[in-house]
C-alpha cells in the first residue's frame, strides 16, 4: 500500500517539540533545499480536486489529462458517488507533441454536452500538469463555450507539482469553484463558511451564536442543493473561512463581490478558542458566552480521561489543519501526546508549538512525507491511539479515531467531538481495521 511521488522534501524526519521554532523550520521543509523523492501512507487522497469541486451542485466536470494522470481521480469519483459528473478527455502523446489539445477540446464539447443528463447548470474543465507545458489559451475557450451553451464555464487545474507554491491544487480548486459565483444579489442575513469540506455541526457554540444571537446562519456550500442556491453566498455579508484551503477563495470574493471574511482555522485549545470566537464577536458587535459549552467541555474531558488517560496518542494533519493546538487541547485535558505527524507549520499554529515546547516538549514531530518514512514504518505499535489515518498508519496504534480534515468540527463542541471518538474508539468491542476504515472513508490511493 506504499508509494512514492516527486517534491520538496525535508532534510530532517522528526524533532521533539522542545528543540524549539528553528528545528522546527528544518523538519517541516521551511528551510529544506533537498528535491527528493518523498513518502506518502496509503491514506494519501480525501478531498482531492475532485471530490472538492462536486460540491458545487448541478455542476459538470470535464477532467482533461493523459489516460494515466486522470486514473486516480476517476476511481475517486467512482469510490465518492460522483461519476455521473464527471467526464474523461484523455490526451494522447501526439496531440501533446503536436499541440492539437485545444482542437480535441473543442470537438469533444459539442458532443459530449448533449448526453449530459440532467443538463448542468454550471461547467469546469479541469486540465493536468501537462497543460502548463502546454501554455493552451483558455479565457477565449471559455467564453466560446459560455455563448455557445448558455451557463457559466470556468477553468480548473489538477497540478500536483505545484504542492509547494502559493497555489498548490487544494487552494486553487476552492477559488475556482467559488469564482462561480456572480454579483447582482442584495445583501442577504447569511454568512458563508468557506475553506472546510462539510458544515460545522449545527450545535457548536459558532453556529448557534451566529444563528441566535446575531440573526446570521452559517451556510456552507455542501448544504446548497441547487446551484441557484448555492449562488446566495454572492450575497452573504461576511465569509468564514475555517481551513487554509478556502483564504484565497475568500480573498478572490472580496475583490470581486466586496465581500468581507474573517481567517478562524478550526481551532481546540481554550486560547485559541478564544481568539477565533472573539474576533466573530468583535467583528459583529456581540457577546460571546462559552458557559455552557465550557462545562460539557469538562465534563467529556474526565469521561475520556477515565477510558483512555492511560493511552500516549499520536496526531496528523490529515485529520486536522491545526494538529499542533489539538494536541495542546490534549495536553491541557491530561492527556500524552507522543507524536504529531505534519508537513506544515503556519503561523496560526506557532503560539500552540510555543506553548507544547514548555509543557510537552519531549513530543516527537515528524515530517510524514520524508523519503525514509516510507522505510521505517514500525513492526510494534509506537503509540497506543492515533487520531488520523496517516498517525494510524505510521504508528501501527491499535486504537484509531477516524478523523479527517476537522469536519463538523468547531470550538469546545468539537473538542467534546473529539473526546466522544477517542472514548469510542479505546471501549469498542472489536477494533476495526484501518483499512476497512480508509475504505469507508472513501480514501483512494
Amino acid at each position: 500500500m506504499d508509494f512514492i511521488t516527486m517534491r520538496q522534501a525535508p532534510s530532517k524526519r522528526s524533532m521533539r517539540i522542545g528543540a524549539g521554532v528553528e528545528r522546527a523550520d528544518e523538519v517541516l521543509g521551511k528551510t529544506a533545499a533537498s528535491n527528493c523523492f518523498h513518502y506518502c501512507a496509503p491514506t494519501h487522497g480525501g478531498w482531492g480536486v475532485i471530490r472538492t469541486a462536486m460540491l458545487v451542485p448541478e455542476m459538470y466536470m470535464l477532467f482533461v489529462s493523459p489516460a494515466a494522470c486522470g486514473r486516480h481521480g476517476a476511481i475517486a469519483a467512482i469510490e465518492q458517488g460522483c461519476k455521473e459528473r464527471v467526464g474523461y478527455l484523455c490526451i494522447e502523446e501526439d496531440e501533446i507533441v503536436m499541440g492539437s489539445c485545444e482542437d480535441e477540446i473543442r470537438r469533444a464539447l459539442p458532443a459530449l454536452f448533449p448526453r449530459i443528463s440532467p443538463r448542468p447548470k454550471a461547467f469546469m474543465i479541469v486540465v493536468s500538469c501537462i497543460d502548463d507545458l502546454l501554455g493552451t489559451d483558455y479565457d477565449l475557450m471559455l467564453a466560446d463555450f459560455e455563448a455557445a451553451f448558455g451557463i457559466p464555464f470556468r477553468l480548473g487545474r489538477m497540478n500536483p507539482t505545484s504542492l509547494d507554491s502559493k497555489l498548490p491544487p487544494g487552494i486553487r480548486i476552492q477559488r475556482d469553484m467559488y469564482d462561480f459565483l456572480s454579483p447582482g444579489r442584495g445583501a442577504e442575513d447569511i454568512i458563508g463558511h468557506l475553506g472546510a469540506f462539510q458544515p460545522i455541526s449545527a450545535e457548536s457554540e459558532l453556529s448557534r451564536f451566529l444563528r441566535e444571537r446575531a440573526g446570521l446562519p452559517l451556510v456552507h456550500l455542501a448544504q446548497c442543493g441547487s446551484f441557484d442556491d448555492f449562488q446566495r453566498l454572492a450575497s452573504a455579508r461576511l465569509n468564514l473561512v475555517t481551513r487554509p484551503e478556502g483564504f484565497e477563495a475568500a480573498s478572490n470574493l472580496k475583490k470581486k463581490l466586496g465581500t468581507p471574511f474573517l481567517f478562524i482555522p478550526t481551532a481546540f485549545s481554550h486560547a485559541a478558542i478564544e481568539r477565533a470566537h472573539g474576533a466573530v464577536a468583535g467583528y459583529l458587535g456581540r457577546e460571546f458566552d462559552h458557559g455552557d459549552a465550557l462545562r460539557l467541555r469538562k465534563q467529556s474531558e474526565t469521561e475520556t480521561r477515565e477510558a483512555a488517560g492511560q493511552y500516549s496518542i499520536a496526531i496528523d494533519d490529515t485529520a486536522t489543519c491545526s494538529p499542533f493546538d489539538l494536541a495542546r487541547a490534549l495536553v491541557e485535558a491530561g492527556f500524552h501526546v507522543k507524536e504529531i505527524f505534519t508537513h506544515k507549520f503556519p503561523q496560526y499554529e506557532r503560539p500552540a508549538f510555543s506553548w507544547l515546547s514548555t509543557h510537552s516538549p519531549d513530543t516527537l514531530v515528524t515530517s510524514p512525507v520524508h523519503h525514509s518514512t516510507s522505510w521505517l514504518r514500525p513492526k510494534a505499535p509506537t503509540a497506543d491511539l492515533a487520531i488520523g489515518f496517516t498517525a494510524g498508519y505510521l504508528t501501527q496504534a491499535p486504537f484509531v479515531v477516524p478523523l479527517a480534515f476537522d469536519e463538523g468540527l468547531s470550538g469546545h463542541h468539537g473538542v467534546c467531538s473529539v473526546l466522544g471518538r477517542i472514548a469510542r474508539a479505546v471501549t469498542a468491542p472489536a477494533g476495526e481495521s484501518l483499512e476497512k476504515m480508509v475504505r469507508a472513508y472513501g480514501l483512494v490511493v
